[in-house]
Protein backbone atom coordinates (compact mmCIF):
# COMPACT_ATOMS: atom_id res chain seq x y z
CA UNK A 1 0.00 0.00 0.00
CA UNK A 2 1.24 3.76 -0.52
CA UNK A 3 0.59 5.88 2.37
CA UNK A 4 0.45 9.95 2.64
CA UNK A 5 0.77 11.35 5.95
CA UNK A 6 -0.08 15.13 6.75
CA UNK A 7 1.23 15.91 9.97
CA UNK A 8 2.23 19.22 11.21
CA UNK A 9 5.91 17.87 12.63
CA UNK A 10 8.20 15.12 11.86
CA UNK A 11 10.80 13.26 13.89
CA UNK A 12 13.49 15.81 13.39
CA UNK A 13 11.54 18.62 14.60
CA UNK A 14 13.23 20.02 17.53
CA UNK A 15 9.23 20.69 18.49
CA UNK A 16 8.51 16.83 17.87
CA UNK A 17 6.57 15.14 20.37
CA UNK A 18 4.21 12.25 21.43
CA UNK A 19 2.58 12.86 18.15
CA UNK A 20 5.83 12.53 16.12
CA UNK A 21 6.85 9.51 18.64
CA UNK A 22 3.40 7.19 17.67
CA UNK A 23 3.69 7.92 14.05
CA UNK A 24 7.63 7.51 13.40
CA UNK A 25 7.30 4.22 15.32
CA UNK A 26 3.92 3.14 13.93
CA UNK A 27 4.62 3.69 10.09
CA UNK A 28 8.06 2.53 10.23
CA UNK A 29 7.20 -0.72 11.20
CA UNK A 30 4.52 -0.65 8.15
CA UNK A 31 7.95 0.28 6.13
CA UNK A 32 9.74 -3.00 7.09
CA UNK A 33 6.16 -4.83 5.90
CA UNK A 34 6.39 -3.66 2.52
CA UNK A 35 4.62 -0.57 2.50
CA UNK A 36 5.27 2.58 1.53
CA UNK A 37 4.92 6.02 3.59
CA UNK A 38 5.32 9.76 2.74
CA UNK A 39 5.30 12.38 5.57
CA UNK A 40 4.13 15.77 4.76
CA UNK A 41 5.03 18.32 7.36
CA UNK A 42 5.97 21.48 8.24
CA UNK A 43 9.52 22.88 7.48
CA UNK A 44 11.89 24.14 10.95
CA UNK A 45 15.18 25.82 10.97
CA UNK A 46 18.13 24.25 9.28
CA UNK A 47 15.85 21.86 7.61
CA UNK A 48 15.95 20.12 4.16
CA UNK A 49 13.01 19.92 1.64
CA UNK A 50 13.09 16.14 1.69
CA UNK A 51 14.52 13.66 4.16
CA UNK A 52 14.21 9.76 4.81
CA UNK A 53 13.68 8.48 8.13
CA UNK A 54 13.48 4.94 8.69
CA UNK A 55 12.33 4.48 5.50
CA UNK A 56 9.82 7.43 5.97
CA UNK A 57 10.21 9.45 2.50
CA UNK A 58 9.75 13.21 4.46
CA UNK A 59 8.30 16.22 2.00
CA UNK A 60 8.88 19.43 4.24
CA UNK A 61 6.38 22.48 2.97
CA UNK A 62 5.42 25.62 4.71
CA UNK A 63 6.09 26.92 8.22
CA UNK A 64 5.32 26.05 11.60
CA UNK A 65 2.40 28.95 11.98
CA UNK A 66 0.98 28.51 8.15
CA UNK A 67 1.36 24.49 7.74
CA UNK A 68 -2.50 23.69 7.61
CA UNK A 69 -2.55 26.24 4.47
CA UNK A 70 -0.31 25.05 2.91
CA UNK A 71 -0.82 21.38 3.34
CA UNK A 72 -4.57 22.05 2.04
CA UNK A 73 -3.37 23.63 -1.19
CA UNK A 74 -0.44 20.38 -1.10
CA UNK A 75 -1.88 17.23 -0.19
CA UNK A 76 -4.59 16.35 -3.34
CA UNK A 77 -1.70 17.04 -6.06
CA UNK A 78 0.43 14.73 -3.57
CA UNK A 79 -1.67 11.99 -3.23
CA UNK A 80 -2.19 12.15 -6.97
CA UNK A 81 1.60 12.41 -8.13
CA UNK A 82 2.37 9.46 -5.25
CA UNK A 83 -0.60 7.69 -6.78
CA UNK A 84 -1.37 7.32 -3.25
CA UNK A 85 -3.80 4.33 -1.89
CA UNK A 86 -4.85 6.29 1.31
CA UNK A 87 -3.75 9.66 2.96
CA UNK A 88 -3.98 9.55 6.74
CA UNK A 89 -4.73 13.22 8.18
CA UNK A 90 -3.47 13.38 11.63
CA UNK A 91 -5.66 15.57 13.53
CA UNK A 92 -3.32 17.04 15.75
CA UNK A 93 -4.37 20.39 17.11
CA UNK A 94 -5.98 21.70 13.92
CA UNK A 95 -7.26 19.27 10.98
CA UNK A 96 -6.19 19.45 7.61
CA UNK A 97 -9.48 19.01 6.40
CA UNK A 98 -8.56 16.60 3.68
CA UNK A 99 -11.70 14.87 2.65
CA UNK A 100 -12.44 18.30 1.16
CA UNK A 101 -8.99 18.34 -0.46
CA UNK A 102 -8.45 14.82 -2.05
CA UNK A 103 -10.73 12.47 -3.56
CA UNK A 104 -8.51 8.99 -1.83
CA UNK A 105 -9.86 7.63 1.26
CA UNK A 106 -8.53 9.21 4.41
CA UNK A 107 -7.99 8.30 7.69
CA UNK A 108 -8.18 10.45 10.22
CA UNK A 109 -5.61 9.69 13.01
CA UNK A 110 -6.45 11.40 16.11
CA UNK A 111 -3.99 11.97 19.22
CA UNK A 112 -6.45 13.63 21.26
CA UNK A 113 -9.20 16.92 20.88
CA UNK A 114 -8.19 19.94 23.22
CA UNK A 115 -12.18 21.35 23.47
CA UNK A 116 -12.71 23.72 26.49
CA UNK A 117 -8.88 22.93 27.59
CA UNK A 118 -7.55 24.69 25.20
CA UNK A 119 -8.70 27.94 26.93
CA UNK A 120 -6.16 26.90 29.60
CA UNK A 121 -2.88 26.82 27.27
CA UNK A 122 -3.33 29.95 24.95
CA UNK A 123 -5.27 33.16 25.16
CA UNK A 124 -9.06 33.26 23.52
CA UNK A 125 -8.52 34.21 19.81
CA UNK A 126 -6.27 31.48 19.25
CA UNK A 127 -8.49 29.25 21.45
CA UNK A 128 -12.12 29.70 19.62
CA UNK A 129 -9.96 29.16 16.95
CA UNK A 130 -8.75 25.75 17.62
CA UNK A 131 -12.41 25.04 19.58
CA UNK A 132 -14.34 26.02 16.05
CA UNK A 133 -11.83 24.19 14.17
CA UNK A 134 -12.41 20.63 15.85
CA UNK A 135 -16.16 21.32 15.90
CA UNK A 136 -15.97 21.34 12.08
CA UNK A 137 -14.27 17.75 12.23
CA UNK A 138 -17.90 15.86 11.21
CA UNK A 139 -18.37 18.14 8.29
CA UNK A 140 -15.02 17.17 6.87
CA UNK A 141 -14.42 13.41 8.17
CA UNK A 142 -17.94 11.82 9.04
CA UNK A 143 -17.19 9.68 6.17
CA UNK A 144 -14.12 8.75 7.64
CA UNK A 145 -12.82 6.09 9.65
CA UNK A 146 -10.72 7.07 13.04
CA UNK A 147 -7.88 5.55 14.53
CA UNK A 148 -7.86 7.04 18.11
CA UNK A 149 -5.44 6.31 21.31
CA UNK A 150 -7.50 5.99 23.78
CA UNK A 151 -11.18 5.23 25.14
CA UNK A 152 -11.22 8.31 26.61
CA UNK A 153 -10.28 9.80 23.04
CA UNK A 154 -12.81 7.71 20.95
CA UNK A 155 -15.49 9.76 23.71
CA UNK A 156 -14.28 12.87 22.98
CA UNK A 157 -14.49 11.92 18.65
CA UNK A 158 -18.19 10.66 19.76
CA UNK A 159 -18.89 13.82 21.21
CA UNK A 160 -18.22 16.01 18.13
CA UNK A 161 -20.35 13.67 15.90
CA UNK A 162 -18.49 10.61 14.69
CA UNK A 163 -20.05 7.38 14.77
CA UNK A 164 -18.19 5.05 17.35
CA UNK A 165 -18.95 2.16 15.19
CA UNK A 166 -15.53 4.00 12.90
CA UNK A 167 -13.79 4.77 15.48
CA UNK A 168 -10.59 2.06 16.59
CA UNK A 169 -9.10 2.23 19.55
CA UNK A 170 -5.31 1.75 18.62
CA UNK A 171 -2.68 2.30 22.18
CA UNK A 172 0.93 3.50 21.62
CA UNK A 173 3.54 1.06 22.48
CA UNK A 174 7.10 1.21 24.24
CA UNK A 175 10.21 0.48 22.92
CA UNK A 176 11.57 -1.70 26.00
CA UNK A 177 15.33 -1.87 23.96
CA UNK A 178 15.82 1.50 25.76
CA UNK A 179 13.09 1.89 29.02
CA UNK A 180 14.14 -0.86 31.10
CA UNK A 181 15.15 -1.27 35.08
CA UNK A 182 18.10 -1.47 35.90
CA UNK A 183 18.86 -2.39 39.33
CA UNK A 184 22.35 -1.55 39.80
CA UNK A 185 21.05 1.82 39.83
CA UNK A 186 19.50 3.13 43.55
CA UNK A 187 16.35 4.33 43.65
CA UNK A 188 16.42 8.04 45.25
CA UNK A 189 13.67 9.94 46.91
CA UNK A 190 13.04 11.75 43.33
CA UNK A 191 9.79 13.16 42.29
CA UNK A 192 9.66 13.25 38.30
CA UNK A 193 8.06 14.95 35.96
CA UNK A 194 8.75 14.48 32.16
CA UNK A 195 7.31 16.21 29.17
CA UNK A 196 6.86 19.34 27.00
CA UNK A 197 6.18 22.24 29.95
CA UNK A 198 2.97 23.47 29.11
CA UNK A 199 -0.01 25.47 30.63
CA UNK A 200 -2.40 22.56 30.04
CA UNK A 201 0.27 20.16 31.47
CA UNK A 202 -0.37 21.52 35.18
CA UNK A 203 3.48 20.96 36.39
CA UNK A 204 2.33 23.90 38.93
CA UNK A 205 0.28 21.46 41.15
CA UNK A 206 2.84 19.45 41.56
CA UNK A 207 4.79 22.51 42.54
CA UNK A 208 2.35 23.16 45.13
CA UNK A 209 2.12 20.04 46.42
CA UNK A 210 5.88 19.95 46.73
CA UNK A 211 5.37 23.11 48.60
CA UNK A 212 2.56 21.45 51.00
CA UNK A 213 5.14 18.12 51.58
CA UNK A 214 8.12 20.63 52.36
CA UNK A 215 5.81 22.29 54.84
CA UNK A 216 4.84 18.29 56.65
CA UNK A 217 8.84 18.02 57.10
CA UNK A 218 8.83 15.31 54.21
CA UNK A 219 12.50 14.96 52.63
CA UNK A 220 12.73 14.54 48.66
CA UNK A 221 13.84 16.49 45.58
CA UNK A 222 11.33 17.48 42.66
CA UNK A 223 13.23 17.09 39.15
CA UNK A 224 11.42 18.60 36.21
CA UNK A 225 12.45 16.97 33.19
CA UNK A 226 11.68 18.60 29.61
CA UNK A 227 11.53 22.51 28.42
CA UNK A 228 8.92 24.83 26.97
CA UNK A 229 6.88 28.27 26.99
CA UNK A 230 5.59 27.14 30.59
CA UNK A 231 9.13 26.99 31.65
CA UNK A 232 9.87 30.47 32.95
CA UNK A 233 6.23 30.53 34.68
CA UNK A 234 6.73 27.24 36.75
CA UNK A 235 10.59 28.36 37.37
CA UNK A 236 9.10 31.73 39.16
CA UNK A 237 6.36 29.70 40.98
CA UNK A 238 9.23 27.29 42.49
CA UNK A 239 10.86 30.39 44.19
CA UNK A 240 7.24 32.10 45.24
CA UNK A 241 6.58 29.12 47.36
CA UNK A 242 10.23 28.71 48.44
CA UNK A 243 11.59 25.11 47.09
CA UNK A 244 15.04 26.36 46.86
CA UNK A 245 17.45 23.73 46.25
CA UNK A 246 14.64 20.88 46.38
CA UNK A 247 13.49 21.30 42.73
CA UNK A 248 15.37 21.01 39.86
CA UNK A 249 14.77 21.77 36.30
CA UNK A 250 17.07 20.28 33.52
CA UNK A 251 15.62 21.34 30.34
CA UNK A 252 15.44 19.16 27.61
CA UNK A 253 18.08 16.26 28.08
CA UNK A 254 19.63 13.20 25.26
CA UNK A 255 17.36 10.45 25.41
CA UNK A 256 19.90 8.32 27.29
CA UNK A 257 19.81 10.85 30.36
CA UNK A 258 16.05 10.91 30.52
CA UNK A 259 16.23 7.06 30.87
CA UNK A 260 18.42 7.30 33.73
CA UNK A 261 15.75 9.74 35.54
CA UNK A 262 13.32 6.93 35.34
CA UNK A 263 15.41 4.39 36.60
CA UNK A 264 16.59 7.25 39.98
CA UNK A 265 13.13 8.13 40.54
CA UNK A 266 10.73 6.68 43.34
CA UNK A 267 7.78 7.86 41.49
CA UNK A 268 6.74 9.83 38.26
CA UNK A 269 3.90 12.26 38.71
CA UNK A 270 1.81 13.20 35.49
CA UNK A 271 -1.04 16.27 36.29
CA UNK A 272 -2.34 17.45 33.02
CA UNK A 273 -5.70 18.10 32.45
CA UNK A 274 -6.14 16.17 29.46
CA UNK A 275 -3.82 13.44 26.93
CA UNK A 276 -3.84 10.77 24.13
CA UNK A 277 -2.95 8.72 26.27
CA UNK A 278 0.39 8.51 28.70
CA UNK A 279 3.63 8.03 26.75
CA UNK A 280 5.59 9.32 29.64
CA UNK A 281 3.95 7.15 31.77
CA UNK A 282 4.56 3.88 30.24
CA UNK A 283 8.28 4.75 29.92
CA UNK A 284 8.42 4.96 33.53
CA UNK A 285 6.37 1.97 34.13
CA UNK A 286 8.44 -0.14 31.83
CA UNK A 287 11.54 1.45 34.04
CA UNK A 288 10.44 0.16 36.97
CA UNK A 289 8.53 3.21 38.69
CA UNK A 290 5.53 3.52 39.65
CA UNK A 291 3.31 6.65 39.25
CA UNK A 292 0.86 9.19 40.50
CA UNK A 293 -1.72 10.84 38.25
CA UNK A 294 -4.77 12.64 38.05
CA UNK A 295 -7.78 10.92 37.06
CA UNK A 296 -8.18 13.07 33.47
CA UNK A 297 -8.70 11.22 29.59
CA UNK A 298 -5.81 9.76 28.75
CA UNK A 299 -4.09 9.71 31.81
CA UNK A 300 -6.82 7.45 33.36
CA UNK A 301 -6.44 4.81 30.42
CA UNK A 302 -2.98 4.53 30.21
CA UNK A 303 -2.79 3.99 34.25
CA UNK A 304 -4.68 1.92 36.59
CA UNK A 305 -5.19 3.08 40.36
CA UNK A 306 -3.29 0.46 42.54
CA UNK A 307 -1.74 -1.51 39.84
CA UNK A 308 0.84 1.00 37.96
CA UNK A 309 0.84 3.47 40.51
CA UNK A 310 -1.99 6.01 42.38
CA UNK A 311 -4.43 8.46 41.00
CA UNK A 312 -5.71 11.15 42.55
CA UNK A 313 -8.41 13.85 41.38
CA UNK A 314 -7.41 16.52 38.59
CA UNK A 315 -6.88 19.51 39.97
CA UNK A 316 -6.96 18.26 43.86
CA UNK A 317 -3.65 20.05 44.99
CA UNK A 318 -4.05 18.08 48.60
CA UNK A 319 -4.50 14.49 47.08
CA UNK A 320 -1.54 15.01 45.13
CA UNK A 321 0.43 15.57 47.90
CA UNK A 322 -1.45 13.07 49.86
CA UNK A 323 -0.54 10.29 46.76
CA UNK A 324 3.07 10.96 46.69
CA UNK A 325 3.49 11.22 50.46
CA UNK A 326 2.38 7.69 50.56
CA UNK A 327 5.08 6.23 48.00
CA UNK A 328 7.71 8.20 49.48
CA UNK A 329 6.94 6.85 52.74
CA UNK A 330 5.80 3.27 52.01
CA UNK A 331 8.82 1.26 50.29
CA UNK A 332 6.98 -1.81 50.34
CA UNK A 333 4.11 -0.09 48.20
CA UNK A 334 6.65 1.58 45.77
CA UNK A 335 8.18 -1.67 45.10
CA UNK A 336 5.19 -3.84 44.48
CA UNK A 337 3.15 -1.03 42.19
CA UNK A 338 6.77 -0.84 40.52
CA UNK A 339 6.61 -4.08 39.61
CA UNK A 340 3.33 -4.64 38.60
CA UNK A 341 4.24 -1.50 36.67
CA UNK A 342 6.66 -3.66 34.21
CA UNK A 343 4.35 -6.13 34.16
CA UNK A 344 1.24 -3.54 32.78
CA UNK A 345 3.51 -1.58 30.16
CA UNK A 346 4.41 -4.38 28.38
CA UNK A 347 0.68 -5.14 27.40
CA UNK A 348 1.52 -2.46 24.95
CA UNK A 349 3.90 -2.52 22.01
CA UNK A 350 4.87 -0.79 18.68
CA UNK A 351 4.45 -4.52 17.11
CA UNK A 352 1.23 -4.45 17.76
CA UNK A 353 -0.36 -1.04 17.88
CA UNK A 354 1.44 -1.10 13.75
CA UNK A 355 -0.69 -4.61 13.16
CA UNK A 356 -3.95 -3.10 14.61
CA UNK A 357 -3.37 0.28 12.22
CA UNK A 358 -2.43 -2.21 9.39
CA UNK A 359 -5.60 -3.51 9.85
CA UNK A 360 -7.61 -0.40 9.70
CA UNK A 361 -5.53 1.12 7.14
CA UNK A 362 -6.74 -1.97 4.72
CA UNK A 363 -10.28 -1.58 5.64
CA UNK A 364 -9.76 2.17 4.80
CA UNK A 365 -8.63 1.21 1.40
CA UNK A 366 -11.17 -1.10 0.73
CA UNK A 367 -14.35 0.69 1.65
CA UNK A 368 -13.11 3.83 -0.33
CA UNK A 369 -13.15 1.10 -3.55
Amino acid sequence: MRMLIVNWRCARNPLAGGAEIYLQEVFSRLVSRGHGVTLLSARFPGSQPEDVIEGIRIIRAGGKLTFNFTAARVVGPLAESLNADIVIDDLNKIPFYSPWHTGRPVLALLMHLFRGSIFREVLPPMATYVWLAETMIPLAYRQCRFAVLSESSKSDTVRVGIAPDRIAVIPPGTDFNRFSPDTTIPRERLVLHVGRLKRYKATDHLLQAARLLKERGVEFTTVIVGDGDDKPRLEALAVKLGLGGSIRFTGFVPEAEKVSWYRRAAVLAENSIKEGWGLIVMEANACGTPVVVADSPGLRDSSRDGMNGLMYPYGDVAALAEKLEKLLSDAALRNRLGEQAIAWSQQYTWDGAAAAMERVIEQTINEGR
